[in-house]
């Protein structure tokens, strides 16, 4: 039996995120509970969380990023992609809904 590799299809994976992302941890409220980033962009993040998100569902976000003289809090909305259960509990991807630096 001849077994050609002629006309293969090959797979290949493409990173599809809109924008780099930079590994911070910072503090992040999320309809009122606490969580931490992993790392953001400037078209979403992903964070730690104790809640299930659901996918699809909007949350009302604030950042605390450190500014030099303090931290300043940024209001956003996104949009949950992706929920991964860990140990200590949740590992949410969001697509921002509204930019972080309007």
């Amino acid at each position: 039996m001849d077994i050609s590799t002629q006309g293969e299809k090959r797979a290949f994976l493409h990173d599809q995120r809109a924008a780099q992302r930079f590994g911070l941890a910072l503090r992040l409220t999320v309809d009122g509970d606490e969580g931490a980033t992993h790392d953001l962009s400037a078209t979403g993040l992903y964070f730690a969380s104790d809640t299930p998100y659901a996918p699809g569902q909007t949350l009302a976000m604030v950042l605390d990023l450190p500014d030099g003289t303090g931290t300043r809090q940024l209001n956003c909305e996104a949009e949950v992609v992706r929920v991964t259960p860990v140990e200590q509990g949740f590992n949410v991807a969001v697509r921002l809904l509204t930019p972080l630096f309007p």
